[in-house]
């Protein structure tokens, strides 16, 4: 004859439940910006190319409570139908050597990027052409640079995964009722 579930057991599983939930949200937000950024690098792989000059690249500090960060800032220069634009392009952020961080040394490659791209340094990128002030670096991403998506789509399926595993968790975990049979 079954008997009802401890305090203790229904306290374990409701918080089960309360991570079924944060998982099914954390699955549905990586996958609307999975989607959303994907649209995004969809329509920039069919903006023109051209060859733009790196103006000016430097490492840009911007500093934290507990560490100092970098990223990488180049403004270019490129020509499209004899009109002359510019625009800035930034990388992500990273820490300096000094900071302990796992894996050691994270700005080299970053200063290793800064180090090829002197002033005059030639560069494909892609322009939107409704708005030719807009662009996007087309090839020799900076460090963490380059399209998203596939990674996206790494964390999305991740956090879907995790989701079936807790929901089906739960459901072989639920209570049951005196009436019920298992």
């Amino acid at each position: 004859m079954p008997t009802e579930a401890s305090p203790k057991a229904q306290l374990m599983w409701s918080g089960l439940i309360l991570l079924v939930a944060l998982t099914g949200l954390c699955t549905i937000f990586a996958l609307v910006v999975t989607t959303a950024q994907a649209a995004q690098e969809h329509s920039q792989e069919s903006w023109p190319q051209v060859t733009a000059r790196v103006d000016q690249c430097r490492m840009e500090q911007s500093s934290t409570r507990r560490r100092q960060m970098f990223n990488i800032h180049c403004r270019v220069s490129y020509t499209v139908d004899a009109e002359q634009n510019s625009a800035v392009v930034h990388s992500t952020s990273v820490p300096s050597a000094q900071v302990w961080q796992y894996p050691p040394n994270q700005i080299g490659p970053f200063e290793a990027w800064l180090n090829a791209h002197p002033p005059g340094t030639p560069i494909v990128v892609r322009y939107d052409p409704a708005r030719h002030s807009k662009m996007v670096i087309a090839t020799d991403y900076m460090p963490r640079g380059g399209p998203h998506t596939p990674n996206n789509i790494k964390l999305s399926a991740l956090f879907g995964g995790g989701f079936l595993f807790l929901f089906g968790l739960a459901r072989l975990t639920r209570p049951q009722s005196p009436g019920q049979r298992p």
